[in-house]
């Protein structure tokens, strides 16, 4: 897994592994300018005349090493200094001084000429206002070079971007390729942070990430070698009883699609039996598109013993998609959740109703105690997310981190808050995984009824149910960025179940 930090936890980073392990800040920047001068090789046909635009903090001081660095292996480099030398950090104040020791000048300002790579060292992790003034003019004259053909370098994050959110402060460098110290930060993995920060490349500089002080226990992404690891495990002399069994409640009338698509994910995951709980009006239609299935029928509500039945057979509820919220789909949920004991997840019309009805709300709570908080998984999108919250979404998109963590708090489960990056939250807090996977053709209807289906497919073949959502999340993206090769923006969510074999294919032999 990649680690994930914000901007104070990077803090606190840099702080122990100087103060416990001893190694001097000045060190930690060489070997920062060292793995940033490393990165930028692979741009080296193309470094004709390279520029360093240096701030007067400690990332500054990571280019002017920088430039340092690339001038004594003959390039042609320009440094310049934006800022008051009275306002340099001690690191900085160092790194000048040797650059005047050995001559090379130190401008003020970036001549108006054309450069071939741009290297911003302006500001790091720690800004946490609105760029003014000749900060604000220094970032758009870099995106003004980019336009014009410039190569744009950003140490640890794009100048501009909160490392804590992705959100622009102001204006923000728009880079070709970020180069993070030790740790890839939040925001260069969110929105629209990410769309800034180009090519992320993590480098290791040292930090010990043990010796941190941080809010969570972990904080990280998924990458493809961590497919095989956290995949069930398949018995070769398993069957389909064993393999997982799926207990989809979905559908209505004219929304029997949701079913299918849920249905067939749960197939596609591996799973041995998936069992359609829908209204009688939909058995033709699915049973046509999707005979691998059993289904369990009903005309108008289901029969309590009908329920108790399904879910003695399953290994994992999955409820919600198209399930709609008329009082047959409200008395369905409640019969459900009166009923479950097994792992749970709940999507679309089922957290809209546990979010507007105070019974169906302590039919949840009561559910979820009897299942156990790290056994309920909620997939809630961005709207869905701020009903459950009673918030607007104006506070969604002020800090979507924080209507996650209170709807994590008042539910008490396994929270996957959807989004372009979706961010999935462990029930105790102290787990987060923000999806690296996934393109703008997966934001398409359906969509997020294969992600239910597949998130129950992986939990009924057993294991954790905050680690098999996050990676069915991330299967899910890996998924639609397959199935966009072929068909750009034209990707249809059954596109997305079809792609899912391919991408154990490719990757859950990766270890």
């Amino acid at each position: 897994m990649q680690r994930i930090v914000t901007g104070e936890e990077m803090r606190k980073l840099d702080g122990k592994t100087i103060e416990k392990l001893g190694i001097p800040a000045l060190v930690l920047m060489e070997r920062a300018a060292a793995e940033s001068v490393n990165a930028l090789q692979m741009w080296k046909e193309k470094a004709g005349h390279i520029l360093v635009l240096a701030g007067t903090g400690n990332n500054g001081g990571d280019g002017l090493a920088v430039g340092r660095i690339l001038l004594q292996k003959g390039f042609q480099v320009t440094v310049v200094l934006i800022g008051s030398r009275e306002k340099l950090s001690e690191e900085n104040s160092i790194q000048i001084r040797i650059l005047e020791n050995m001559g090379i000048p130190i401008k003020s300002k970036p001549e108006e000429k054309e450069y071939d790579i741009i290297v911003d060292a302006l500001f790091g992790t720690g800004l946490k206002r609105p760029l003014e003034g000749e900060y604000r003019e220094t970032v758009e004259w870099i995106n003004s070079a980019k336009e014009k053909g410039a190569l744009v370098c950003s140490l640890d994050i794009p100048s501009g971007i909160c490392s804590d959110t992705g959100k622009i402060q102001g204006c923000a460098v728009c880079a070709d390729m970020t180069v993070a110290y030790g740790f890839a930060k939040r925001g260069e993995l969110l929105d629209p942070g990410r769309q800034y920060t180009g090519q992320l490349l993590v480098r290791d500089i040292g930090i010990d990430y043990r010796k941190a002080v941080t809010g969570r226990e972990e904080a990280a992404a998924l990458q493809t070698e961590d497919i095989g690891k956290l995949l069930p495990a398949r018995d070769p002399a398993g069957n389909k009883g064993t393999f997982g069994k799926v207990l989809l409640a979905a559908g209505s009338s004219g929304m029997c699609g949701a079913a299918v698509l849920s249905g067939k994910s749960a197939f596609r995951s591996g799973a041995g039996m998936v069992m359609i709980l829908t209204p009688e009006c939909n058995r033709q239609i699915i049973q046509q598109a999707l005979p691998e299935a059993i289904l369990s029928t009903y005309d108008t509500v289901p029969e309590e013993g009908q329920i108790r039945q399904a879910l003695q057979w399953a290994d994992v509820l999955a409820a919600g998609p198209g399930m709609g919220q008329k009082p047959a789909g409200k008395e369905t949920l409640r019969l459900l959740l009166q009923n479950v004991e097994c792992p749970m997840v709940l999507d679309a019309d089922a957290l809209n109703m546990i979010a507007e009805d105070e019974e169906m709300q302590q039919c949840f709570a009561a559910a979820r105690k009897r299942a156990g908080r790290e056994k309920v998984v909620i997939t809630p999108h961005p709207g869905e997310l701020c009903r459950l919250a009673g918030s607007f979404m104006e506070n969604y998109k002020e800090d979507r981190f924080q209507v996650a963590e209170q709807v994590r708090k008042q539910l008490e489960c396994v929270v996957v808050s959807k989004d372009a990056v979706t961010v999935t939250l462990s029930p105790d807090g102290k787990g987060m995984l923000l999806n690296p996977s996934g393109n703008d053709a997966m934001a398409t209807a359906g969509s997020g009824d294969v992600l239910t289906g597949l998130i129950g497919g992986l939990i009924a073949q057993g294991g954790g149910c905050y680690e098999l959502a996050g990676l069915a999340v991330y299967l899910h993206g890996l998924a639609g960025d397959l199935a966009a090769l072929g068909r750009a923006r034209g990707v249809m969510a059954g596109d997305l179940t079809e792609e899912i074999p391919r991408v154990f294919l490719q990757y859950q032999g990766e270890r």
